[in-house]
């Protein structure tokens, strides 16, 4: 996702960011490594002071020390510069970073006023005896800031603008879907009506490629029923009706309604005794089943899978991970969209139709892939 017609160069002339500039801000470089932990602790008791920027962090344990890392390093590369394309798509990067990981736009305002105030009293600290060179400083620091916070706000439009997207392409999958199912539905029953006429003919049962073909038939018309009712779904997304069920139950129903290949080993790690959920098991096992068929897929002949079940940061989640050939980075971004597909006779819609199902249970979907090495999908209840 690339941010629309964002020039680095554009946004330093609006805010009449030039050499000078620069020149202050270099001079900050020294001071603002030596007092790091202040902002760092500022930062994060901020953060700690608040229930819902807490609840970003899903692993606050292991996360915390690679994000302060993170940090350090972004307050030093603000104030090293080259200000240029270069230095805009690092930025950016960042920005998108904190999309995907679904941090709200509010935190990273506050957050970038936290950090605002610490660079005012750095300055002043800095040129205790000069208050003209303090002015400089603070007009610099403000500056480069401004720049920063307009390509985190592009990021988060980009996003809004392909979320809306992506919602006019499912209402337009919708009526295609309703229009489909009416049109095809009777056909296809007539189909699969007379495939079983003709495999009860004497002369049928005799010949093993009129057998076959048969069998063709209906493995074809099983599939096109599928693929309609999965639009069907798009178009029909019923509100859930929740209650707290047990996840062990849940899993163990969704792994009951699928066909284990029998090259496939499917492991379950499944701690009974986590708090229920509360959400629609119907919608939850379908999520779950749609997972497990990927997860097969992704094995080909021969493979492993396992379900396991655990707490994570406070939330109950089940990880559904194969070690299949994995996802390209490429397309790791687009699992999640109607109608996109890597398999040749894939249609699209399960992952999709997956995640609408959890965050209409008040649930998250998150896929971890390495190409060649496997991938682990993730269920967090009330996420």
């Amino acid at each position: 996702m690339e941010s629309h017609a964002l020039d680095i160069e554009e946004l330093k002339s609006y805010v009449g960011f030039g050499p000078e500039d620069e020149s202050e801000l270099a001079a900050l470089q020294g001071p603002a490594a030596k007092d790091l932990d202040t902002l760092l602790g500022r930062f994060y008791g901020t953060i700690d002071q608040h229930q819902g920027a807490r609840e970003v962090f899903k692993d606050p344990e292991k996360q915390r020390p690679r994000l302060r890392r993170t940090m350090a390093s972004w307050v030093l590369t603000l104030l090293e510069g080259p200000y240029d394309r270069e230095y805009a798509e690092r930025r950016l990067a960042i920005g998108r970073a904190h999309v995907q990981n679904q941090m709200p736009q509010r935190y990273m305002l506050t957050s970038m006023n936290v950090i605002r105030g610490w660079f005012m009293e750095l300055c002043s600290r800095v040129h205790l005896d000069d208050p003209a060179r303090i002015l400089k400083a603070v007009h610099a620091t403000n500056k480069v800031l401004d720049i920063e916070l307009a390509m985190m706000l592009a990021t988060y439009r980009d996003d809004l603008l392909a979320r809306m997207q992506r919602q006019e392409r499912l209402a337009t999958l919708g009526e295609l879907a309703a229009g489909i199912h009416h049109e095809l539905k009777n056909p296809l029953a007539a189909v699969r009506t007379s495939a079983f006429a003709l495999r009860e003919r004497r002369s049928v049962r005799a010949d093993a490629r009129a057998r076959g073909l048969l069998e063709r038939i209906d493995t074809n018309v099983d599939r096109a029923t599928e693929i309609i009712t999965d639009l069907l779904s798009f178009a029909r997304l019923r509100n859930p009706s929740r209650r707290n069920v047990s996840v062990h139950d849940l899993v163990k129903s969704a792994v009951g309604r699928v066909t284990i290949p029998p090259s496939i080993q499917l492991t379950l790690d499944l701690d009974p005794d986590l708090p229920a959920v509360n959400v629609d098991s119907a919608q939850l096992e379908q999520v779950i089943v749609n997972l497990l068929a990927n997860a097969f897929d992704a094995c080909g002949d021969d493979g492993g899978v396992r379900i396991t079940s655990r707490m994570v940061a406070g939330r109950v989640a089940v990880v559904i991970t194969d070690d299949g050939d994995g996802i390209h980075e490429r397309d790791l971004l687009r699992v999640f969209e109607p109608l996109y597909s890597t398999k040749p006779e894939g249609v699209g819609l399960g992952l999709s139709l997956s995640q609408h199902l959890a965050r209409a249970n008040n649930a998250k979907l998150a896929i971890a892939s390495t190409h060649g090495e496997g991938t682990a999908v993730t269920i967090v209840f009330g996420a």
